[in-house]
């Protein structure tokens, strides 16, 4: 609608007339044409800047796209609407000249309503296959997916090929040369089926860049996905693990406990008064509570497989001195899998104890709370760090000496979130790294 209003208003402004053709306001050249492309064109991105919340980049993008298809399908169509023009002209001239079925006033009324069917026909079958190219550009691209500088870049290039050829037709289509005119289609005839022909192959080529990045986007989705499966198997091992080690525990002190209460009778047996037996009491009792309490499951989530990964991290904060407090309950209402909230919270929480590791000065602590508002499950882990994160295109980059086999942390969480039409979002303040992910309820 603004393409047309816009496009409306230019070709009947006097003053925007004036500006670009000069004081008679008449194109004799279809090159001052480019003039109106161009006003156009800034019109769409200001007008795109204010309504679309995107990067400029990817507005760009979508305006450069938009004016590309425009033009190339106007250049496809053009020599056959002229063709077609032309056929119902010499069709009307020949009833007034030979047959004589009308007079002079008729015949130029005829020939201007020829001219305006002919104009309005043109315009709306541009717009109407303008439409079908941006509908099928759009099915291979998700307007909501995040895309990198160099696959943005990517996608601008066939359609700034395509604008600048059109712009090039454009400067050649037409001139005139005192009481000449030189019109290219009638002076070249081959370019009646070139022009269509290279406008087709650059709509082609625009959508083309469009299915291949499509395609190079869902193999990388599929290699995320392997990752996370495979993943999801790790946390499934460490988590029989836990489970092993936990079950062995209570095994060993069940085979200790008969030991332990044979111990401790036979030193109640003996003199209560000694002073050393009650010491020898107080260490069987000190030795008995902690081979319990590191059974224990300090933080109990509402769920065993998140109990156990709280479980982990407590005991790894603890061994690296980190200071670590949690508020969280399982969402068991949600249809939240256990496993992958088992996946955001591993990656989640390892990454923090990591950070905290490399934490060279200051208090070390990791805080992990949730909170649910109505359909929505919120997950927060905050670490403290030593303010330095390393970025590969807008990403965070792992800082492990073997990168290449790192870094998957965020990407296996943001998977997991994308499966609950969640969303995953880091801010860093005052040398402190936070991480939030927004769940959704499944039904």
């Amino acid at each position: 609608m603004q393409y047309v209003v816009v496009q409306m208003y230019l070709h009947n402004s006097k003053i925007i007339k004036t500006i670009v053709f000069g004081d008679d306001g008449v194109n004799v050249n279809s090159r001052f044409s480019m003039a109106f492309v161009i006003l156009s064109f800034v019109v769409t991105y200001t007008f795109a800047r204010v309504l679309l919340k995107e990067n400029r980049l990817k507005i760009c993008y979508y305006a450069l796209s938009f004016y590309a298809i425009i033009e190339l399908v106007k250049s496809a169509l053009y020599a056959v609407f002229v063709k077609l023009l032309n056929i119902v002209i010499n069709c009307i001239t020949h009833f007034y000249l030979e047959k004589q079925m009308y007079d002079a006033a008729t015949f130029q009324a005829l020939a201007q309503s020829a001219e305006i069917i002919w104009n309005i026909m043109y315009c709306v079958v541009e717009l109407i296959v303008s439409w079908l190219v941006i509908r099928k550009l759009k099915s291979y691209l998700n307007m909501k997916d995040t895309y990198q500088k160099w696959e943005q870049v990517f996608l601008l290039f066939p359609n700034l090929i395509g604008l600048v050829i059109c712009m090039i037709v454009r400067s050649i289509m037409c001139s005139v040369n005192g009481t000449d005119m030189f019109l290219l289609l009638e002076t070249r005839p081959e370019m009646n089926f070139l022009l269509p022909c290279i406008s087709v192959l650059c709509i082609f080529s625009i959508i083309f860049a469009a299915m291949m990045l499509r395609n190079l986007k869902d193999e990388s989705n599929k290699r995320i996905e392997l990752v996370v499966y495979k993943n999801k198997v790790e946390e499934m091992e460490k988590h029989i693990e836990d489970i092993e080690s936990l079950y062995d525990g209570i095994r060993g002190m069940r085979h200790d406990m008969k030991n332990y209460i044979a111990d401790m009778d036979a030193l109640m047996k003996q003199d209560e008064d000694d002073p050393l037996i009650k010491v020898e009491l107080r260490k069987y009792l000190e030795s008995l509570q902690l081979s319990v309490d590191n059974l224990d499951m300090k933080y109990h989530t509402g769920n065993p497989v998140t109990d156990v990964v709280m479980q982990r991290y407590v005991q790894l904060a603890e061994k690296n001195c980190i200071e670590f407090n949690a508020d969280f309950l399982f969402p068991s209402d949600m249809g939240v899998n256990a496993f992958d909230l088992s996946i955001i919270m591993n990656n989640a929480l390892e990454n923090a104890i990591e950070a905290c590791i490399n934490q060279k000065e200051g208090r070390k602590s990791i805080t992990l709370s949730s909170y649910r508002r109505e359909n929505m499950f919120f997950i927060i882990i905050r670490n403290s760090f030593d303010g330095v994160l390393s970025k590969k295109e807008g990403k965070i980059k792992s800082t492990k000496l073997d990168a290449g086999n790192h870094g998957y942390g965020l990407q296996n969480i943001e998977a997991c979130v994308e499966k609950y039409y969640g969303r995953a979002e880091t801010t860093i303040e005052d040398g402190y790294f936070e991480l939030a992910v927004m769940l959704q309820k499944q039904e």
